[in-house]
């Protein structure tokens, strides 16, 4: 590692499953400071490594987990890890995040990055420490659930101490593109990276490390980190709202403004939605609150169902979007079956977001008579069948019935359907849209249209708070809606790079804290106006990728639902995107300095973030 700079381990780890084969390279420190680690390097290192056009599920595709500067310190809400990699959903860009202490093992082994190539001749796991690296069988635990793998491997290895374990369960070993990669019950869940994983035979890794991580100025890092902290300590949403009921809590929101898509986006309101509020969940189903390591909030909430069809399911949520999924977007008001929905989709390794939504898309295709009772596998798929989901999910899980046409999400299940279903699939770029109507919320819009991942609710910038809660904005309106977009997505780019965690650090965190934090712990002379312009550069890696594997303009759509009908009822009732969705994509690409007619950076944008060198040859194509 270069000695003038701390926070990294200056290693990448690269794993050729093929051969059997590791080797240690240096990190360039040049590529560390221009991209900083986490999801910004990820996505550096796949527009390098990888050729355009590569099937996600072959043995050209790669697998990268990484780390960032702060992951390992005390700064609140860093104990993340990311993966990045080409998306067998998708065929774009995939990054995932996760919370938990696999990165902090990782990089105590010695590494701020793996690059997992090729494919085992076998199902196999990683063994990561300071003091070995070996590939090892495992085909005694292929089939296991998430949960299942994670203590027999810690079992089978136990005499060396303890692992930090990242798994997938029986549907990414069946390669079921919205599958996930897990730890201790938290997900990198969208996309299908646990497809990638499973592709390549590779049930786990489990990382272990004892070495010391180094920071820069550890005074200066000190005092940064105290000011973090007490912004924590006096914020009335982190303290109030979101420690008390996590994520749970937007609820409440969205289904104020009426948002909260209800019956696969064709309402806004049901009977029985007060089942699904906060309140009734910490009232009825809470066993204990819960903090990722080094967070002083505890958003995350351990549940379960003590009587009923659903009895003894426990998990630890569930989170807002599973609360959508499983329960608004299906029109059901069983709170005990999301939460044992939560808890399969964990064990089974699932992303519960596509799961609900291609359940609910499948509902509707009932509804519509496109799907029969006989091609449901004799199933009732009605809209509020709770006892009907758990079923759905092991049968995707193993691609067995129906669950073959769901296992891959709802575009792939509305091309093989066809009958007009693409007019209510509902997802962008092939990723099933987060629980957030954009009918109602202008910026959303763009959030979900132009994100680099598909229809993700925060990976283009999260908008929420600012739209519904602030008052600084009409929500109706196009106006400032652009430039809004843009800055929460370059500033999530740099909290997904430095890792730590969005929900505190998005509301306690400035930028100049987050410039402060990094500079000490690195030692890069890093402003808050540079660390903007870092997490600009990322974006657009980001869409230069996506760029060369096709997308333009035209991919830059929401479903034909939201453009066209207007919602039906609640305190959205009537609104449409209908002209303002072609207006805030002009003035977003504007704002971002991208083509007006193909979406793609000009040439003037890749200078002045520097990028010529690297994404200069998708400038030919625009």
């Amino acid at each position: 590692m270069d000695s003038r700079y701390g926070g990294y381990k200056g290693k990448l780890l690269r794993v050729n499953l093929t051969k059997s084969s590791c080797k240690t390279e240096e990190l360039d420190f040049d590529l560390l400071r221009r991209f900083i680690g986490g999801r910004g390097l990820g996505a550096a290192l796949l527009y390098q490594e990888l050729s355009p056009g590569i099937d996600p599920l072959s043995a050209d595709n790669k697998l990268i987990f990484l780390t960032g500067p702060l992951v390992g310190t005390a700064t609140p809400c860093s104990a993340r890890w990311s993966i990045s990699t080409k998306s067998p959903e998708t065929g774009i860009i995939l990054f995932s995040i996760c919370s938990g202490m696999f990165g902090t093992a990782l990089k105590k082994a010695g590494y701020d990055v793996i690059v997992i190539e090729g494919k085992a001749s076998r199902p196999s796991f990683l063994l990561i420490s300071d003091k070995e690296f070996s590939i090892k069988d495992a085909s005694d635990i292929w089939g296991m659930t998430t949960e299942e793998t994670e203590e027999s491997i810690q079992k089978k290895i136990s005499a060396e101490g303890k692992f930090s374990v990242v798994s997938i369960g029986p549907a990414g070993e069946k390669q079921i593109k919205i599958a996930g990669v897990f730890s201790n019950r938290r997900a990198a869940g969208r996309g299908g990276a646990g497809a990638v994983m499973g592709s390549k035979n590779l049930k786990a890794i489990a990382a272990r490390g004892t070495t010391k991580i180094s920071f820069y100025d550890e005074d200066k890092l000190r005092v940064a980190i105290k000011k973090f902290r007490k912004n924590i300590e006096i914020n009335p949403f982190l303290q109030n709202v979101l420690s008390k009921y996590g994520s749970a809590s937007t609820v409440n929101i969205t289904g104020k403004f009426g948002v909260m898509p209800i019956r696969n986006w064709q309402k806004a309101t049901m009977e029985g939605f007060n089942t699904l509020r906060p309140e009734t969940m910490r009232e009825k189903f809470l066993v204990k609150d819960k903090a990722c390591p080094t967070c002083p909030v505890g958003c995350s909430k351990i549940t379960a169902v003590s009587s009923g069809t659903f009895a003894g399911a426990e998990t630890e949520g569930p989170e807002y979007e599973t609360i959508y999924a499983f329960g608004s977007a299906l029109e059901n008001s069983n709170f005990e079956s999301i939460i044992y929905a939560d808890k399969l989709c964990d064990q089974l390794g699932m992303d519960t977001i596509a799961s609900g939504i291609t359940i609910a898309f499948a509902m509707e295709c009932y509804e519509k008579r496109v799907l029969t009772k006989a091609d449901a596998d004799g199933l009732d798929l009605s809209f509020g069948n709770a006892q009907v989901i758990p079923i759905l999910l092991n049968k995707m899980a193993k691609r067995e019935g129906i669950g073959d046409l769901m296992a891959d999400g709802v575009r792939e299940m509305a091309r093989r359907l066809g009958k007009g279903t693409e007019k209510f699939a509902m997802h962008a770029k092939g990723m099933e849209l987060g629980g957030y109507d954009p009918r109602g919320i202008r910026a959303q819009a763009l959030v979900l249209a132009c994100g680099p991942r598909g229809g993700c609710h925060h990976g283009g910038g999260y908008v929420i708070t600012d739209e519904l809660v602030s008052g600084r904005y009409d929500r109706f309106s196009v106006k400032g809606k652009a430039a809004l977009t843009k800055r929460a997505r370059d500033f999530r780019l740099i909290m997904d790079s430095a890792l730590y965690c969005a929900f505190v650090g998005g509301s306690a965190c400035s930028v100049d804290t987050a410039a402060q934090m990094i500079a000490a712990a690195t030692g890069f002379d890093i402003s808050s106006e540079e660390l903007m312009i870092i997490g600009e550069r990322a974006s657009n890696v980001e869409r230069a990728y996506n760029v060369r594997e096709g997308i333009r303009r035209d991919d830059d759509t929401l479903p034909e639902r939201l453009l066209k009908e207007p919602l039906p009822d609640g305190l959205s009732k009537g609104s449409i995107l209908g002209k303002d969705f072609e207006q805030l994509i002009d003035e977003f690409y504007e704002v971002c300095g991208w083509n007006k007619v193909t979406g793609i950076p000009t040439k003037e944008t890749l200078k002045r973030l520097g990028l010529v060198e690297m994404v200069g040859d998708i400038i030919e194509l625009s």
